[in-house]
């Protein structure tokens, strides 16, 4: 996801729970966007409750010129 500063987000699901059909628990996942308190997914349609999923990783984009250097923050 590269939105409002530039961030590109990894998450992991945390719980799949009536969405079994759709995450798997342990899986991590691209963000695209938010929404509505949700994610939406690579790959995804829909949106996806962000209580699911935690954030793993935001890497800045390298071409912002920001202090990370496109490193990404665990």
């Amino acid at each position: 996801m590269k939105s409002n500063g530039g961030v590109a987000m990894i998450v992991r699901c945390i719980d799949n729970l009536f969405q079994t059909d759709v995450l798997v628990e342990g899986r991590e996942y691209e963000v695209r966007a938010e929404r509505d308190d949700c994610y939406i997914l690579s790959g995804f349609d829909k949106g996806l409750s962000k209580t699911r999923l935690e954030i793993v990783r935001a890497c800045r984009s390298p071409w912002r010129g920001d202090d990370t250097g496109g490193h990404c923050q665990r």
